[in-house]
């Protein structure tokens, strides 16, 4: 076989059995939270639900963590039906990680009024699965339990339990920083200890020998090691730099502050910037969950349980005198779960659980509105029936409460087409399609090159044989 049939082939080859690589930077798939319904925390409210309107409004265009963001405002027209007259107490439920619950903060409203209403940090959520499903379910007595006001019952420690915290404040005047260890000997197996401001570990088990570590520059730094079980001896050192073989330095100064404090305290102090927004309780829950897994736990382990997605449960009451009417509303914006698997431009997805409003009395009458972006128009699929109306709005009716959750994904044009599939086929494997296309051109050139010599030469052969 000729040579250049040979490079054909294998550019060929490459080209088939190329992995895909999207031309476009990020993710593929984002995949985001549902938004609930309010629900009553009575389990035998006479509180009905006379009306609700749903109205999901994406005329901003505004976008954020991979999701097209929109304005929800569930507004529900509430009666009570006894005789009586009574506080409706009842809870927002949410899923979001703690740093960010100021970004888009939640409004209720009673007659157009905004209410104060307390927060309540509940569990850890579990995961989406890779179709972007979130299997968990808000049920009555999850609620119940999640706003409970009695204080968290630890397995792993005791809240009366006093240990001893070191403090080890370093210093330094030189112009290169230098890196300190502090060295103690504690078994780990029978150890539990909290750590803050290192950012190295080693443990030898046959000695039990712990070396934990921080960088020092001209800005003073603090180690803090605190022992739930037993006191230690603290030796520090310094070294020109973290690596195993560094030269041992002492132009340094330290000083070692010991503190006897029981967990509760510590804990505090540990959190302090964070207590007064998010409460102790969370704290308390994460120290006991890190332990489970480790009696070596740092700063990391507790403020980690920031960022992992949790229910957020706004409570408020709302009063009614006895048959008297009012109106509920609940405004806080939503986010989409992005997914360009078969489009360039993604489409997104949004999931609003409907069932908790079965608590209430009663419920009827629901009306959905989705106001679509300029650039997102088109409400591409709906699990619940929904009419789009000359102003670009879609809206859907039901007398009752519908057995389904509502799920409905926005994207730019009515359907997806065979030519956006192809335009996305195209844009996941672009890089190596110009790859691949560049070497074919080569190899082509090369090829052609090729026959033009060996035309010259046999030409130039003719010649000479003439």
């Amino acid at each position: 076989m000729n040579k250049w049939k040979v490079s054909l082939l294998i550019i060929l080859t490459l080209i088939i059995s190329g992995s895909p690589v999207y031309g476009n930077s990020g993710p593929v798939t984002w995949f985001q939270y549902p938004g609930f319904s309010i629900i009553t925390i009575d389990e035998s409210t006479p509180i009905a639900v006379i009306e609700e309107d749903l109205h999901f409004d994406f005329s901003e265009n505004e976008q954020s963590d991979y999701s097209l963001v929109g304005a929800v405002s569930a507004q529900y027209r509430m009666k009570n039906t006894s005789e009586t007259r009574i506080n409706g107490k009842m809870v927002f439920p949410f899923i979001k990680n703690m740093w960010g619950i100021e970004e888009y903060p939640v409004q209720v409203l009673v007659d157009g009024t905004p209410i104060e209403y307390q927060i309540h940090y509940g569990d850890l959520v579990g995961s989406i699965d890779s179709n972007g499903d979130f299997q968990e379910s808000i049920e009555l007595q999850e609620i119940l339990e999640s706003i409970s006001e009695e204080k968290y019952e630890p397995e792993n420690f005791e809240y009366g339990e006093v240990g001893t915290l070191y403090r080890i404040h370093l210093e330094t005047d030189r112009e290169e920083s230098l890196h300190v260890k502090a060295n103690f000997s504690t078994d780990m197996a029978n150890s539990r200890l909290l750590t803050k401001g290192i950012n190295s570990y080693a443990y030898t088990q046959e000695t039990n020998a712990f070396s934990v570590g921080t960088w020092v520059d001209k800005e003073k730094r603090t180690m803090e090691i605190y022992s739930l079980d037993e006191a230690f001896e603290i030796t520090v050192k310094g070294f020109e730099s973290g690596a195993s073989d560094a030269a041992e330095v002492t132009d340094f100064r330290v000083d070692i502050e010991v503190v006897e404090m029981d967990i509760e305290a510590y804990l505090m102090d540990f959190v302090d910037a964070d207590r007064n927004l998010y409460g102790e309780t969370v704290y308390f829950k994460a120290l006991d969950q890190a332990l489970e897994k480790t009696s070596f736990v740092n700063e990391e382990d507790l403020t980690s349980a920031l960022i992992a997605p949790r229910y957020v449960l706004i409570a408020y009451e709302v009063p009614f005198d006895s048959m008297e009417e009012k109106t509920v509303e609940v405004r806080y914006a939503t986010l989409g779960s992005m997914d360009r698997r078969e489009t360039v431009n993604p489409t997104y997805t949004y999931t609003y659980f409907l069932h908790p409003a079965k608590y209430w009395k009663d419920f009827r009458d629901l009306t959905i509105r989705i106001t679509p972006s300029e650039a997102y128009p088109y409400v591409l699929e709906s699990n619940l029936p929904l009419t789009k109306g000359n102003d670009g709005i879609y809206v859907g009716t039901f007398e009752t409460l519908p057995e389904e959750d509502f799920k409905f994904t926005l994207y730019e044009k009515e359907t997806i087409t065979t030519s956006d599939k192809i335009k996305n086929s195209l844009d996941k494997n672009m890089y190596f399609l110009l790859t691949a296309g560049f070497l074919l051109f080569c190899v082509l050139v090369l090829v052609v090159f090729g026959l033009i010599v060996r035309k010259l030469l046999l030409w130039y052969s003719n010649r000479i044989r003439k």
